[in-house]
């Protein structure tokens, strides 16, 4: 996870830094510096948020007195500093807050398990395996993860489970894809999840051609439509054309050698 994927997620969910935030911008340029997050808190104050991936350390500090005077006007000292990490040491805990600034700790497992809480497939692509497996409860976000779908029997049936979730149009690529269904079902070999199998204008040949949920848009996009779609257009083997899609038609036209 990066810093701009910890932004996205805090952009989203004010909520995990404290309740009754409202977002007023991101990435606001101040006297050649730049803040991070600004809110408005339920009180009407302003809460400036500096994010840091990983553990908060000491230079941090340092950053946030180097533009303290750039950020706190005369005219309006009630605005809030708050520093927020994936750990934040107790001994720089008193440091900030003799300093005057706030700080919040939201640990990688929290995070995760607040995504899963919310079946929040977009964001909880943003962790890799080995973020997840250092956690201490490692072992319960992902028992927890594997809730968020049903158990079923074959890579297909996987793979429409996982993309039940997603909205129409919505393109990904290859490796998005691979993501999302291994990360609801960590025992399948990621080998096993093509995405070129199951879309309406493209056959690979020893496939069943009967399971379509995406269009081919290039080697490395898919268009998400979903089972049953009227589609209209060619079907293609190899970029050579094997059969065609009409529209009103349930069933393909296929070259005699794929019709099965």
């Amino acid at each position: 996870m990066t810093e701009r994927d910890f932004e996205n997620i805090l952009e989203r969910y004010p909520e995990l830094i404290e309740p009754g935030l409202s977002l007023q911008g991101r990435q606001l340029p101040i006297n050649g510096k730049f803040i991070d997050l600004l809110y408005m808190d339920r009180h009407g104050q302003k809460l400036i948020v500096e994010l840091k991936i990983g553990a908060i350390l000491r230079n941090h500090i340092g950053q946030l007195l180097d533009y303290e005077g750039e950020i706190l006007a005369p005219d309006d000292p009630t605005v809030r500093v708050m520093i927020i990490g994936n750990r934040v040491p107790t001994n720089l805990r008193r440091s900030l807050e003799h300093h005057g600034f706030e700080w919040k700790e939201l640990s990688i497992s929290e995070l995760y398990r607040f995504l899963i809480d919310q079946n929040d497939t977009d964001f909880l692509l943003y962790f890799a395996d080995e973020e997840i497996q250092h956690t201490s409860c490692a072992t319960q976000i992902k028992n927890e993860f594997k809730n968020i779908v049903k158990p079923t029997s074959t890579i297909m049936e996987r793979v429409l489970t996982v993309m039940s979730t997603r909205s129409f149009g919505e393109t990904f690529s290859r490796k998005q894809i691979i993501d999302m269904v291994q990360g609801a079902y960590p025992e399948i070999n990621r080998t096993s999840v093509i995405p070129s199998d199951y879309c309406y204008n493209i056959i690979n040949k020893g496939i069943k051609f009967q399971f379509h949920i995406f269009e081919y848009i290039d080697k490395n996009k898919y268009k998400f439509l979903g089972a049953d779609f009227d589609y209209d257009g060619p079907i293609y083997w190899k970029g050579k054309k094997v059969g065609e899609w009409r529209e009103g038609e349930n069933k393909p036209r296929l070259s005699e050698i794929f019709n099965i």
